[in-house]
């Protein structure tokens, strides 16, 4: 039997995935069985698998193709042909149907019967919300659910929110330790109104509803009655030593980024305020964008119109990204909304000041104005464009909040926060 799963929506970029390896690579070396599972077939892997960890897949995720059916497809004749039509339709208006039921139903009943899904309780309500499940996850739902029977793992540590939904809910009835993490805040993060009922439900069966920052926890505590709630800070890479924080760094004049390029990273305003910069100020230094997504094409455009294509560099996802770390002088994070982010954490363990915006939290949880770097009002590029200008004016400015910074990463080493991981995950001492 494993001693831990880790569950995650794929391997891909993302800080939830980084945050997940690192503890199944912490756990492994210590001489635990640990999994990873990744819930989407195919998605690119852009992170190692550690050294002592199984990756585990779902598989494929077409159910229509999969169906015993439709095994033929090797026959051409009109009569397979037809058949295998006919069938691939029904399956499809079964799924469509079992999603209308669903959601029409769960929309009339909901305040009514919510109350009554508790874990242990065999109310038929529970049992209805168990069968639309199977129509709300899909195919995918349904494997975790019997990996999850025949394999037992003693514990499972589910990341981000939708992924915490589907492991709670597979996990509903077995005897399973369920830690489940929250990523961002769920007063800012957009979620649809049926995972946002289903959370209020399922998270109930989590053994700990956990999150990375105070201002998430408050948020959930407002949301619901949960069996426990604890706050699981982000562990620091293990490659990332703060015992050689003296050693001189040979900076170079660079603001550094690291997100993905989605809206809620604010990339477009670091460009905006960079461009505002009066080019004495600009003149020698670039910004380092490292990271890939759906905004790229919009943000080097932006770049181009702003006539700073050449000193705007987009190094696309990097798995390596504490070598940017120790080169640039400053760290942007000009985020809408955040939980608390890896790559500041990263960032400030490397000695660097930062200028973050005040739109979540957590990472003013770590950055105080002045103090480990600069705070600004969210959105407000004059206000971002005066902080950058700020610390690529003043050296000594971005010294004194970069050993702070340093300072303040001390409390997120394994040595220190390995104790808490352990018994939240309710793991034993080293087997």
């Amino acid at each position: 039997m494993d001693d831990l799963w880790v569950v995650l929506p794929h391997i891909g970029a993302g800080g939830a995935q980084k945050v997940g390896l690192l503890a199944a690579e912490h756990f492994a070396a210590q001489g635990f069985k640990v999994r990873v599972l990744s819930l989407r077939h195919g998605h690119p892997i852009k992170h190692a698998i550690p050294d002592g960890v199984e990756l585990l897949d779902l598989g494929p995720e077409d159910e229509v193709s999969l169906h015993p059916w439709l095994q033929d497809g090797w026959n051409r004749s009109l009569i397979a042909r037809g058949r295998r039509f006919t069938v691939a339709q029904l399956i499809k208006l079964r799924r469509f149907l079992m999603m209308v039921v669903v959601l029409g139903g769960l929309q009339l009943t909901w305040r009514w019967c919510e109350h009554k899904v508790q874990p242990g309780s065999d109310a038929w309500v529970t049992r209805v919300l168990a069968w639309c499940m199977q129509g709300i996850g899909g195919l995918r739902y349904r494997r975790l659910r019997e990996l999850l029977q025949q394999q037992r793992p003693k514990r499972v540590l589910a990341l981000l929110t939708k992924t915490n939904i589907l492991c709670a809910a597979a996990v509903w009835d077995l005897p399973i330790h369920l830690v489940v993490s929250e990523r961002n805040d769920p007063r800012l993060q957009q979620l649809d109104r049926l995972w946002s009922r289903l959370r209020s439900v399922y998270y109930r069966r989590a053994d700990v509803v956990t999150a990375n920052t105070e201002g998430v926890l408050e948020a959930l505590q407002a949301m619901g009655p949960w069996q426990c709630l604890a706050l699981l800070p982000n562990p620091l890479p293990g490659g990332l030593s703060l015992q050689d924080s003296n050693q001189p760094s040979d900076h170079q004049r660079e603001v550094l980024a690291v997100a993905r390029l989605v809206p809620q990273k604010g990339l477009d305003v670091l460009i905006r305020a960079f461009a505002s910069l009066p080019p004495s100020v600009r003149d020698g230094w670039c910004v380092t964008l490292v990271g890939d997504g759906p905004e790229r094409q919009t943000l080097e455009d932006l770049a181009t119109d702003a006539g700073l294509r050449d000193v705007i560099r987009f190094e696309g996802f990097r798995s390596d990204p504490l070598v940017f770390m120790r080169r640039a002088s400053i760290f942007a994070l000009p985020s809408r909304f955040e939980g608390m982010p890896n790559a500041l954490l990263e960032a400030m363990a490397a000695g660097l000041p930062s200028v973050v915006s005040d739109a979540s939290p957590g990472p003013l949880e770590m950055v105080s104005d002045g103090q480990q770097g600069l705070v600004v009002p969210s959105e407000d590029v004059i206000a971002f464009a005066a902080a950058l200008q700020r610390l690529m004016l003043d050296g000594d400015l971005r010294h004194r909040c970069g050993v702070a910074a340093r300072a303040t990463l001390r409390a997120l080493d394994w040595d220190v926060v390995e104790s808490h991981w352990r018994s939240v995950l309710a793991l034993p001492a080293q087997p």
